[in-house]
């Protein structure tokens, strides 16, 4: 890996890490807040924490044919301009209906597929796997560290302080685009294919990888109306729910690197992804049979090792396997998906929560979890490891 390769990896993972904090710290106290000063019912909790993905996924595709079109820079600006008038509307906010609408323009910001075609674009295809780990690592780290900050910040200054975090992270990220190459953009070298165009919805690959982000982000949100309250009812106290989501994650990344090793080789999509899900789905499992908090943290611990894998593993495989034309509006796609299942999970998940108890919600998601490896188990003989560069020739 040259010197511009390193340099392109480092400063996306820093954009990532940035934005993914102040976007995440709402996360682990959302529920709590909205229900304590709202008194806001579980599925308008959901909408209100999944708006977000909704016009993330709405507003990833045209930003990944935007930034083939005038270039990735310009885009990301727009967007984390977008991302900051939000976080601030978010943190005046003083109802639900407000912060909803504040979330929904953080959203309007819709830069993920653009970070990743970014690196597509700079770093050569035997390189791809190791960038893409390294902002796989940035945005678990910017989990983990929102999720201590998350519950400090508003055991300090309310929910609003939150957002301003937010808001703070989206001018710093803004700032950081500037020493971004200015890749993408038209190019006679970087034929325009259509965003319907055959290649880019049949290929089997892609579609596995889709589905996959799209439910494992739909699991994260709709485990997450639960399980703030499952800490409460272990009597943990909110100012304190930081450090135990510390440990687990910590631990978590401890199991999740020898997974990545162990499978991160394999030829397949479905050996590649399967494993993530089944400790996903064991851990929720755990958490819903939980009577105790050590056996809850337990669950946690398991969970987020799944989930962190498949988030460091996935973008990698979607690199791989896009054709160089199309590069932005494949990741457009991943990305789409990706906030879907955010929005889909979140509301979803809120429903649910009004129905049904905390348990019945995680071992539902158990379920859909062992769905989605059924679903995959079809593309197990799809080669992933090809370079697709002549695709787009």
């Amino acid at each position: 890996m040259n010197k511009s390769e390193r340099t392109t990896g480092a400063l996306v993972s820093v954009l990532y890490f940035v934005r993914m904090l102040g976007l995440f710290s709402v996360l682990p106290i959302l529920t709590l807040a909205a229900t304590d000063a709202f008194q806001a019912s579980a599925l308008v909790v959901g909408i209100t924490l999944g708006i977000y993905g909704l016009c993330q996924a709405a507003l990833q595709i045209p930003f990944g044919i935007l930034s083939d079109r005038f270039g990735r820079r310009p885009v990301l600006m727009l967007g984390l301009m977008l991302f900051v008038a939000g976080s601030l509307l978010a943190a005046t906010a003083e109802s639900i209906q407000g912060v909803a609408i504040g979330r929904a323009l953080q959203g309007a910001g819709a830069i993920a597929g653009v970070l990743l075609a970014v690196v597509a674009d700079e770093v050569r295809f035997e390189f791809r796997s190791a960038v893409m780990a390294m902002i796989g690592a940035s945005i678990a780290a910017a989990f983990g560290l929102s999720l201590i900050v998350g519950p400090f910040i508003y055991a300090v200054g309310g929910l609003s302080a939150v957002f301003y975090l937010a808001a703070v992270t989206g001018c710093f990220a803004w700032v950081l685009v500037g020493f971004l190459p200015s890749s993408g953009g038209p190019s006679e070298n970087r034929p325009s294919v259509p965003v319907l165009d055959s290649p880019l919805w049949r290929n089997g690959a892609l579609q596995g990888l889709n589905l996959s982000i799209f439910l494992n982000h739909f699991l994260l949100m709709s485990s997450f109306l639960v399980i703030p309250k499952l800490l409460l009812g272990w009597d943990i106290p909110v100012a304190e729910h930081g450090w135990v989501y510390f440990g687990v994650l910590l631990g978590s990344f401890g199991l999740m690197l020898p997974a990545m090793i162990r499978w991160g080789k394999s030829g397949s999509v479905v050996l590649r992804v399967i494993p993530g899900i089944l400790v996903m789905a064991l851990g929720m499992l755990l958490l819903a049979l939980s009577v105790s908090a050590w056996q809850g943290v337990t669950g946690l611990l398991v969970f987020f090792a799944g989930f962190n894998y498949l988030e460091a593993s996935l973008p990698a495989l979607v690199s791989k396997v896009a054709p160089e034309s199309a590069r932005g509006r494949a990741m457009g796609v991943y990305s789409t998906s990706q906030f879907l299942g955010i929005f889909v999970g979140g509301s979803l998940g809120g429903w649910l929560l009004d129905e049904w108890s905390l348990s019945a919600l995680l071992l539902i998601n158990a379920l859909i979890a062992v769905i989605w490896m059924v679903m995959l188990v079809g593309l197990s003989r799809v080669p992933v490891l090809q370079d697709t560069r002549a695709q787009g020739s």
